[in-house]
């Protein structure tokens, strides 16, 4: 998959999340957080956008719960991180729990699963 798609399916996930389910400024710090790790991946810096994805994805998990689409957000987000450099493994799990948080939140036929 190209960096442009990725991007692309970054940039739509996030869409689809509703950071006013977060406290004000918690929502505010995901949100910034979030928008960081793009940049960062479309700069290639892979290495400092995984460091702020998982910082993220504690915020979310710390102040939505662990089956907001929030969460599975910051999931795809680490996951295709993991991927980009070679770490499948890490990345896996990361996609599988994110798929599952989607298919609960949004149905497992939308078009965004």
């Amino acid at each position: 998959m190209s960096h442009i798609k990725i991007l692309i399916l970054l940039a739509g996930i996030l869409s689809l999340t509703n950071p006013a389910a977060f406290s004000q400024g918690a929502g505010i710090e995901w949100d910034t957080l979030n928008k960081e790790v793009m940049r960062l991946f479309q700069a290639g810096d892979y290495k400092r956008a995984t460091v702020i994805a998982e910082k993220a994805l504690k915020v979310a998990e710390e102040n939505v719960g662990p089956d907001h689409p929030s969460v599975a957000t910051s999931l795809g987000n680490l996951a295709e991180l993991y991927r980009a450099q070679g770490e499948y493994a890490k990345a896996e799990p990361l996609y599988k729990r994110d798929l599952a948080i989607s298919e609960k939140a949004l149905g497992p036929d939308h078009p965004d699963v």
